[in-house]
């Protein structure tokens, strides 16, 4: 799947990188297990990061297109800063706020389905589960119940689902107004 946004496709090949690298850990010893688990953690917190920025970026650029001027574009990145729970509800909203335009007409549509806003909203809620758990790793390391091997790939295909959708956001000028294409 490649993005029509060049930026995303560079932030996707990052994190597939890392993906990558942390499904090949053999698990052959306890400290292996143990890194094993921590890159769990460490997969979901990238993930949400991944969909953090693309949605900050396509929101933007979004922006950009409308032709909103200088002043504006600075006070829009000034509010997507404070974009950083990047539930399906908040992006949703985010959609709203800033373009005036409901993502859910995807949903509607048939370009994404109920099962992707789920699993997006699953790797979001395991990483807030993750990073505001104890600071003591003995009490979570091994509890994480999210695997990236067994529960990432899915989830992941969700999450890209949606995004795919939102990539394909632009203005029309003629009617003044955002559409999907």
């Amino acid at each position: 799947m490649a993005f029509n946004c060049a930026d995303i496709n560079t932030f996707k090949s990052e994190l597939d990188t890392n993906v990558l690298v942390a499904q090949n850990l053999k698990k052959d010893s306890h400290a292996t297990i143990k890194i094993q688990s921590l890159l769990n953690i460490t997969i979901y917190t990238l993930a949400t990061r991944f969909l953090e920025g693309c949605v900050k970026l396509i929101i933007y650029n979004c922006a950009i297109m409308r032709g909103d001027s200088p002043a504006q574009l600075t006070k829009l990145e000034s509010d997507l800063k404070k974009i950083n729970n990047p539930e399906y509800t908040n992006i949703k909203d985010k959609f709203i706020e800033h373009l005036g335009f409901d993502i859910i007409n995807g949903l509607s549509a048939g370009r994404y389905k109920k099962r992707d806003i789920s699993l997006l909203d699953e790797i979001v809620k395991n990483r807030h589960k993750n990073v505001h758990a104890s600071h003591d790793p003995a009490n979570w390391y091994n509890k994480n119940i999210k695997d990236i091997i067994f529960n990432f790939p899915s989830e992941y295909s969700g999450l890209l689902n949606i995004l795919e959708y939102l990539d394909t956001i632009r203005y029309d000028s003629v009617n003044s107004k955002f559409v999907d294409l």
